[in-house]
């Protein structure tokens, strides 16, 4: 699923960023051990410091594989792997996850002065 912030300012671009697991193990007993955020230096410097972004990416980043953040011109979306329709469902993590990333974006736009 698509998470999508509507966006028109100037600065979408800064949001580029990109979530990988940290993983220790092999199949069966592969765990997530941390996050990597990698992208928009300013921007991912913000997520990799939200101990709790971090901990709730923990728990779901081996199911989604990767969670990405786009900028586009009007808008900026949040989504994981694709998942084909039959096996889509809905996770609420995700959800948090998708909307704690939106307050971040948020807050950098105020700051920027692109929102009032």
């Amino acid at each position: 699923m698509h998470y999508i912030l509507k966006s028109e300012s100037k600065e979408n671009d800064s949001f580029l960023a990109n979530c990988e697991p940290v993983t220790k193990g092999h199949f069966g007993n592969k765990r997530v051990i941390d996050v990597r955020w990698i992208g928009a230096e300013k921007f991912i410097q913000v997520l990799q410091s939200d101990a709790s972004l971090t901990k709730m990416l923990k728990v779901v980043i081996l199911l989604e594989g990767e969670i990405r953040i786009d900028p586009l011109v009007d808008q900026i979306r949040i989504y994981g792997k694709w998942i084909h329709e039959e096996d889509l469902t809905f996770n609420r993590t995700m959800l948090e996850i998708a909307d704690k990333i939106r307050g971040h974006i948020k807050t950098r736009l105020r700051a920027l002065g692109e929102l009032s």
